[in-house]
């Protein structure tokens, strides 16, 4: 796999070089360097900005790259000219609203990158827990075949988890679905078959995994999963609401665990190259 982490010149980016290190580390992964300044008269400070990101993960030889623009078009100038399977980023959080669209640099490239995206937060030491949110969907192969991958490659325990809106008529109104998974899975729901593909991809991938299944607010159900479950990283899919504009302001699932999540995320794209 191919991994491009982007280093901000303007604010700290060693929580994203760092899991970018540890990911690349644990699955062989090459990993590149990118940077974007204004213009050709900060190379200097491009340069350093590397220099600096490359101490970080000395254990890694890792590629430099320089881009002049925008931060956004630079980053996406690059995975569309360049090959990559995965790009990962600090998250930088607006402190104003006119600074909104400007500073929410991670959602904004989940949004458009034609490939997963990794968003990070604060540094994240290990890689130990994986939460795999699936939802029935069209994007759901792609985020549990990523998923059990990734967990495969790390050595990571991992758990999937399903959030539904409904349940079988013959279940509705019980307070604790979970306790009722096994007859859940037995029937003939779509639901019920996607889940059991799931934890099939799991199992053939020799995966120590949970299955969970939560009903209410899909973003409220995964974000309190994290919380409690105490994971490193959470898997989603990129819904379809979650590449157009509007859907996205209106409160798209991805869009909300992005913001509210303390862990980093992972927003799968496609399921490229995995073995």
């Amino acid at each position: 796999m191919k991994i491009l982490v982007f280093v901000s010149s303007q604010s700290n980016s060693k929580p994203a070089v760092m899991f970018g290190g540890l990911i690349a580390r644990q699955t062989q992964s090459a990993v590149t360097l990118l940077t974007v300044i204004e213009n050709e008269e900060n190379l200097g400070l491009a340069n350093r900005t590397l220099d600096k990101a490359g101490w970080w993960i000395p254990y890694l030889d890792a590629r430099n790259a320089v881009r002049i623009g925008a931060e956004i078009d630079g980053i996406l100038e690059e995975i569309n000219e360049e090959t990559y399977d995965l790009v990962i980023l600090k998250a930088r959080q607006a402190n104003q609203i006119k600074d909104y669209f400007k500073t929410k640099i991670g959602q904004k490239v989940s949004q458009e990158a034609p490939i997963s995206v990794l968003v990070v937060k604060k540094q994240q030491p290990e890689l130990s827990r994986i939460l795999i949110c699936t939802s029935g969907a069209d994007i759901a192969d792609p985020v549990v075949e990523m998923g059990s991958w990734l967990a495969e490659e790390t050595q990571a325990k991992a758990s999937l988890l399903h959030v539904t809106g409904s349940i079988p008529s013959m279940y509705t109104g019980l307070e604790k679905v979970e306790e009722h998974l096994p007859e859940i899975l037995q029937t003939d729901t779509p639901m019920a078959q996607h889940l059991r593909h799931a934890v099939d991809v799991l199992a053939r991938r020799n995966v120590e995994a949970e299955l969970e299944l939560r009903h209410g607010v899909v973003p409220d159900e995964i974000l309190q999963e994290a919380k409690t479950g105490h994971y490193d990283l959470i898997v989603l899919g990129a819904s379809k609401a979650f590449t157009h504009f509007a859907g996205w302001l209106m409160g798209d699932v991805t869009a909300q665990v992005l913001k509210a999540s303390r862990c980093p995320v992972l927003v799968v794209r496609t399921p490229k190259r995995i073995k």
